[in-house]
């Protein structure tokens, strides 16, 4: 009877197909993304492939062919899904066996990694088939509430005039199609509706805002090409949480920057429902896997005293946790676990671009920000050596990534393709100040003040080490060293009269009879000053003989 184990690899790509089945006996399942018949494979049983049989272990894997089409016709791929087995690195033949499992085996399925979760069901109130259609929905004031009431919704702001909406609409029509019955497609004409828009923080066409069920609201400031969309809406609707065995958290973090672990006692169901609608502005990224697993609680040193236990892992280290969050006997929803996770969703490392910079230049915990400008000869040498700072950096604060409060990530930039902002902002021009990973300008940004800093603590520019980056940091954190401003003076003056008619805009929209009772009384004494004014004016020229009839001439 042979054994198969319950760790089902993420999707196998052609970087890592041929030395992951090298050794032993694997079953390879290659989908298109919607099939997943691997998972329901015993994790004991009996095989009816006679090749199987009496195999001490029997690994399984998969491979994505909506991503990696060119892998799957070098199997000889015919159809889907198609179950390959190989002993050795060597493909032995196509498995034509019965794919049911006994479902009176004691042992439960092994967990399917990396593919697509089953589409979420509407909430319990609630008997309404999300986007029963595929179509975009028109929304305004009156069925908006009742819309989010129903579910998820992904909702575009628009105005009719706006070019990059119309660029948009068919695309957001595609959207609605692809998520039909899981995600409502939904928009708001903000030039028919313009006070409601202002209600709902648009500053800009278009805005594109997902609601999730029960949650925050979070603005998507990503590519909007429809895979990028299709990708969002996807992670953003699935489960907030999914169980994890011990020997799959290696797997999971190889192909994750980051991912969390909630530590629980066995059948505290509640808990885990109550994480996972905390966790729902994370909008599935990073995803919280959950285990019951004693093995993992002393992997990760969770102390006796937690009854529960949340765990970050980052930088593809699945050993050390990056930070932890010790859970208390009873959860209070209004604690700080929603702040926690979103602090620590940031990989200590990654470039910067179009699709990241939102996320990590306008993180809510306001992090210190290294940039290094890196050319085409630069990029990859830049990386590696980021990343090994990183780490070191991690080691240097204790595993937190956090000196004098401060939080900080590591980035590059394509100083080629960003050249006019990174030399406007930082004054880094495209290629940097030489060729070497060292010589790359380096930047230390405080993106929510429009500052940052280009020397460490001896005032020596920054260089690309550890000792120049770290003396630049703790410098930063703590006040050591004074900030530049990526604003001149008359940016900065506009920016301050911007934000000032802005407030006063929106406190003139939100009690506008305060504002009207205000005006009215800046009118009487303006008026008063001004008769007082003429007054004194007319009394003083009759006292000095200035007066028409007074005059000397």
């Amino acid at each position: 009877m042979p054994e198969f184990r319950a760790a089902l690899k993420p999707p196998l790509t052609p970087d890592n197909f041929k030395s992951t089945i090298a050794q032993g006996v694997w079953f390879v399942e290659h989908f298109p993304r919607i099939a997943a018949t691997a998972a329901p494979l015993p994790r004991h049983g009996r095989s009816s492939h006679s090749r199987v049989k009496n195999r001490p272990g029997v690994q399984l894997a998969q491979v994505d062919c909506s991503v990696n089409g060119d892998l799957c016709d070098a199997n000889g791929v015919k159809g889907y899904p198609q179950l390959n087995l190989y002993r050795e690195g060597e493909f032995v033949e196509k498995y034509k066996g019965n794919r049911d499992f006994d479902v009176h085996a004691s042992t439960p399925k092994a967990p399917t990694p990396k593919t697509p979760p089953p589409p979420p069901s509407p909430p319990p109130h609630s008997n309404v088939l999300l986007n029963p259609n595929g179509e975009v929905v028109a929304l305004n004031p009156d069925n908006f509430q009742q819309t989010l009431e129903n579910g998820p919704a992904f909702i575009k702001f628009y105005a009719p005039w706006c070019g990059h909406c119309k660029k948009l609409a068919p695309i957001w029509k595609q959207l609605a199609k692809i998520m039909q019955g899981r995600v409502t497609i939904a928009e708001v004409n903000c030039e028919a509706h313009e006070k409601f828009c202002k209600t709902q923080d648009v500053a800009g066409f278009p805005t594109l805002v997902y609601y999730p069920a029960g949650g925050p609201k979070s603005e998507y400031t990503s590519g909007r090409k429809l895979e990028q969309l299709k990708a969002f809406a996807e992670k953003a609707s699935a489960p907030a949480t999914q169980p994890i065995q011990p020997e799959e958290v290696d797997a999971y973090i190889s192909e994750n920057p980051v991912i969390y672990i909630l530590l629980h006692p066995e059948g505290d169901a509640n808990l885990i429902k109550t994480v996972g609608r905390l966790a729902a502005p994370l909008l599935g990224s990073p995803l919280i896997y959950t285990s019951s697993s004693p093995l993992l609680f002393k992997r990760y040193s969770v102390p006796e005293t937690a009854p529960w236990a949340v765990v970050a892992l980052k930088d593809r280290d699945p050993h050390v946790a990056a930070a932890m969050y010790l859970g208390a006997p009873s959860l209070d929803p209004n604690g700080d676990l929603p702040g926690w996770l979103l602090v620590n969703r940031l990989p200590t490392a990654l470039e910067l671009t179009q699709d990241t910079f939102q996320l990590v230049m306008n993180a809510p915990h306001a992090p210190l920000v290294v940039i290094a400008a890196v050319g085409t000869d630069t990029h990859d040498k830049v990386a590696e050596r980021f990343r090994e700072i990183a780490l070191k950096w991690r080691a240097h604060t204790g595993g937190t990534g956090i000196f004098g409060g401060r939080a900080v990530v590591f980035t590059w930039m394509d100083a080629e393709k960003w050249a006019s902002w990174m030399k406007s902002m930082y004054g880094l021009r495209a290629g940097g100040r030489g060729t070497d990973a060292e010589d790359v300008g380096v930047v230390i940004a405080d993106h929510k003040v429009l500052q940052y800093y280009n020397t460490d603590q001896s005032d020596a520019l920054i260089k690309l080490t550890s000792p120049s980056i770290f003396s630049a940091l703790e410098g930063a954190a703590t006040g050591t060293i004074k900030p530049k401003n990526s604003e001149n003076f008359v940016e900065r003056m506009a920016r301050f009269l911007n934000a000032q008619l802005t407030a006063t805009e929106a406190y003139i929209f939100d009690h506008p009879l305060h504002a009207a009772a205000l005006l009215g009384a800046v009118l009487v004494l303006m008026y008063l000053a001004m008769r007082r004014c003429l007054g004194d004016d007319g009394a003083h020229d009759r006292e000095y003989g200035y007066g028409k009839e007074g005059r000397m001439d």
